[in-house]
């Protein structure tokens, strides 16, 4: 006698998986939103600064193994702003407030300017 399997299935999501525009835009501007967000297209070099501060510190929470709790007790900082800063909400921070929390990380600490070749034109000699 063969026993018959049925399987159910379980929806796990509500979310579309395939969502437009406006629903995206929808959930980014959220302001409980929790998941990392990229640069604009077009970002301004301060976008670009503030974006890379974040990154190295993001980068360092990971090499060292810390929790967020553990890195927000580092930087003096509540762990739902570190979580902000981890997921690149740049537009929560000043320049001047994550240069103060990456000196609270990294020992010496400077912030430079670095004069790089546009993307475009690199891009149009490899066409």
């Amino acid at each position: 006698m063969k026993k018959e399997i049925k399987f159910k299935l379980k929806k796990t999501s509500t979310k579309n998986p395939f969502p437009n525009d406006e629903d995206i835009i929808k959930e980014l501007s959220d302001p409980n939103y929790e998941g990392n967000i990229g640069l604009p297209l077009n970002p301004t070099p301060l976008q670009v600064a503030k974006y890379e501060v974040c990154q190295n510190i993001l980068n360092y929470s990971l090499k060292n193994k810390l929790s967020v709790e553990d890195l927000a007790g580092k930087i003096n900082l509540s762990v739902p702003e570190t979580k902000k800063l981890l997921f690149c909400h740049i537009h929560k921070f000043t320049l001047d407030e994550l240069t103060n929390y990456a000196s609270k990380l990294f020992s010496p600490f400077h912030v430079g300017v670095i004069t790089a070749k546009p993307r475009e034109k690199e891009y149009a000699k490899n066409i």
